[in-house]
């Protein structure tokens, strides 16, 4: 008599395991190790597979630093570390989280730096974790959780530049740090200097690599590494281990699974072990909307309900083919169970017949639920089968939530049909391999083709095409972000490519091509879900999603791309066109000092409270008038509030700003400070010691205003006028309670910079 016993099988779903004492296991209809690639995402079945695709196209080890900082900056935001109780092997996390702290993060960039063959050191700041990679002789400093990485001359190559080291910026953080930067106020990020997001010529430089986008300073990074302490170069940091372990990305499939990942949540089907609230990236947008490295393949994902970077989910299904006896090859083990009169039945009624289904993918389960007919008794395992406990086939989340695998077996009454297996499982969606704008090449392989037999693979891609209205260009002298969506729209009907592969035809490639209509400019399209399922002979694929249409194609339609991401940083800054201007000056109406009631105050000076409590009242200074004389919006180089000031405060600067008025300013009335409206810009006013003498003439300061006044000339916003204000900013003003003093009847102008010649 044939005896029986489980074994797990690195697959995705379900594998019959059959054989006599003492014989070898031999698997029976597994597909091993299915891979779906395309040639425009990283390849994230391997570590050594991220970094030759990562860096693919690159020349130097610094492109390859910057590459694999993309990818990491690409593929993760910041949160508070996974957890599983257990080291994570950094693959796991790379392919199932998405998220987690500076340790963890500079962890996981080490271990892609060993796959180089690359040294690595961590480095301890007070309360920060960074780590360096040693090439080329030397440390060079990346930190994909600030967001910053710095060049400096090469000592080795004359006229050249390197990624600078921890060391080389405490020795000098002035040329590395604060002369290497410029900030960009409205879009509160820092850019390389001479390196911005502007049009250089008639083309915008929008893939100039943004820093610090989610808030961090350079006087951080200056205290930070000269309080820096080294901390040895261990395989791992904070709970994320270089070793892959018993981790496998590989995805293998029996007849009648299905692996679907998803760009989309669903709802309460995340998995972070001991935490009670979602994964969610609290900086909002701030990551995407200024970055090239990442904000283009992500944007197509806002939406109105939009609040942050989370997690994404997939499924793993099984449904087998019943009428077949080859269905007994689907299953991890079976006892007792005979195929006979067309359908799995007890071979001996008097003894109990059961088969198992093995629930595996390379992404943890986080919600699991099931049908099936005909069946006595349902129970699961997460120990390999060792031991069994009694679950609810319509809802068995509880036990198998945060495993990769776990055993669900079937105890058969007398025939067992429609048989239907479903689990979620939590799948980080940008280590997924989506489409770019363009052409995209689609590889696919398998272990042994002749292990499909007369199955069928069959590979799917569902995705929203988009188009952008307006160029680059045009986004910058808006002063829009490059990803937040402007003016780009997304179909509301999926497009859907499906390919069916036999076992003769593998390994195959395939092409998919995202058009974008000939008279819009290209985005990424809106992923929605890559499938992989082997489908036996009588079956057919899963659904396909409603209103499914082909790729657009044809007249009207180009195959326009954009950049790789992933190489963004790596090539020099273009050459910035200096163009000849004339300066115009536009005379603005003051309307007064006024209180935050809404009435005029009393004096001349601008003030503001550091917070809610402290009983200073608040002061602004409202100016109006009509904008007349702008000039067309390729022509505008910049504009400047001019600003009259006769004293500031004695002990620390002052930081001046402007708003633009939400609402009309109307003489003789109050005016709503709700609708001050925001900062748009701001300058240092220096300290005045007590005993120095008032300004006279008053001292001007210039407040850049540009991105404002463009967007008064393209007609997205009405002018109202602007407010002077103070902003309480501990970086500028010490804590200190600052106020600056204005003229009794202050002249305040607009200083417009016009363009005089053609762009080139």
């Amino acid at each position: 008599m044939s005896a029986f016993r489980f074994s797990l099988v690195l697959g995705c779903c379900l594998v019959p395991r059959v054989w006599a004492s003492g014989a070898e296991p031999a698997p029976a209809g597994l597909v091993s190790r299915i891979k779906v690639v395309s040639d425009k995402a990283p390849d994230c079945t391997s570590l050594k597979s991220i970094a030759e695709s990562v860096t693919r196209g690159c020349r130097t080890n610094d492109e390859k630093a910057i590459a694999i900082y993309n990818f990491m900056r690409l593929t993760h935001y910041h949160r508070a570390y996974p957890s599983e109780g257990t080291d994570i092997p950094v693959l796991k996390e790379i392919n199932c989280y998405g998220w987690s702290l500076c340790g963890g993060l500079h962890a996981e960039q080490s271990a892609l730096w060993r796959e180089l063959g690359w040294n690595w050191r961590f480095v301890g700041w007070p309360g920060h974790t960074t780590v360096e990679a040693f090439y080329d002789d030397r440390w060079h400093y990346l930190d994909v959780f600030l967001k910053f990485y710095t060049w400096m001359p090469d000592p080795k190559n004359p006229g050249r530049r390197t990624i600078a080291g921890q060391d080389d910026i405490a020795a000098d953080p002035k040329a590395l740090l604060f002369d290497a930067f410029t900030l960009d106020k409205g879009r509160k990020v820092a850019y390389f200097r001479g390196n911005e997001f502007e049009l250089f010529g008639e083309r915008a430089n929008w893939q100039a690599p943004a820093f610090l986008v989610c808030g961090d300073d350079l006087p951080g990074i200056a205290d930070g590494v000269k309080k820096r302490s080294r901390a040895g170069s261990p395989e791992g940091w904070a709970g994320m281990a270089h070793a892959t372990g018993k981790y496998s990305a590989d995805v293998n499939l029996a007849p009648g699974c299905a692996l679907t990942n998803t760009w989309d949540p669903s709802p309460d089907a995340w998995y972070w072990r001991d935490s009670k609230i979602a994964p969610c990236h609290t900086c909002g947008d701030k990551e995407i909307r200024n970055s090239p490295e990442k904000g283009p393949v992500a944007e197509p994902y806002f939406s109105a309900d939009w609040k942050c970077e989370s997690y994404a989910n997939g499924q793993l299904s099984f449904r087998p083919d019943l009428s077949s006896e080859a269905c007994l090859r689907s299953f991890a083990a079976v006892e007792n169970v005979t195929f006979a009169a067309g359908g799995v039945v007890p071979a001996d009624a008097g003894k109990p017949a059961r088969v198992t289904v093995l629930l595996q993918s390379p992404y943890v389960l986080t919600q699991a639920h099931g049908s099936a007919d005909g069946v006595a008794a349902f129970e699961v395992s997460t120990d390999g089968g060792k031991t069994w406990k009694a679950a609810d086939l319509n809802n068995f989340t509880a036990p198998v939530k945060g495993q990769l695998q776990a055993l669900a077996r079937f105890t058969i009454k007398d025939r067992l049909k429609n048989l239907d297996v479903r689990a979620t499982v939590q799948n980080n969606p940008f280590a997924l391999p989506f489409l770019a704008p363009g052409k995209n090449t689609i590889t696919v392989s398998v272990a042994d083709p002749a292990a499909l037999g007369d199955n069928k693979l069959v590979v799917t891609y569902a995705y929203r095409p988009g188009e952008r209205r307006k160029s680059y260009e045009q986004l910058c002298l808006e002063g829009k972000e490059i990803a937040r969506g402007h003016d780009a729209s997304w179909d509301t009907k999926p497009v859907v490519v499906q390919k069916v592969f036999a076992a003769r035809d593998l390994p195959a490639t395939f092409d998919i091509d995202v058009a974008t209509a000939t008279d819009k400019h290209p985005v990424y399209p809106r992923m929605l879900f890559v499938r992989r399922e082997v489908v036996a002979p009588n079956q057919k694929p899963l659904p396909l999603p409603k209103d499914a249409q082909e790729p657009k194609s044809g007249p009207g339609f180009e195959l326009k791309s954009l950049p790789n991401p992933l190489l963004v940083g790596t090539q020099p800054a273009p050459v910035k066109v200096v163009r000849p201007v004339k300066t115009l000056t536009l005379e603005l109406t003051a309307n007064g000092f006024v209180s935050k009631p809404g009435d005029a105050a009393t004096g001349d000076f601008l003030r503001w409270p550091k917070n809610a409590n402290e009983k200073v009242e608040s002061v602004a200074f409202l100016v109006g008038g009509e904008l007349k004389g702008l000039p067309a919006l390729k022509d505008l180089a910049a504009a400047r509030l001019v600003v009259p000031a006769v004293r500031a405060h004695d002990k620390a600067p002052t930081k001046l700003g402007v708003t633009a008025l939400q609402a009309p300013l109307a003489a003789g009335q109050a005016f709503d400070f709700g609708k001050l409206g925001d900062v748009v810009g701001s300058v240092a006013v220096p300290v005045q010691p007590a005993d120095a003498a008032t300004w006279s003439p008053p001292k001007e300061f210039k407040v850049d205003v540009t991105r404002t006044v463009r967007s008064v000339i393209t007609g997205d916003t009405k002018f109202h006028g602007f407010g002077l204000r103070v902003v309480p900013d501990r970086g500028t003003d010490d804590g200190y309670t600052v106020r600056v003093q204005l003229p009794k009847q202050p002249k305040v102008v607009l200083e417009v910079d016009v363009y005089t010649d053609p762009a080139k």
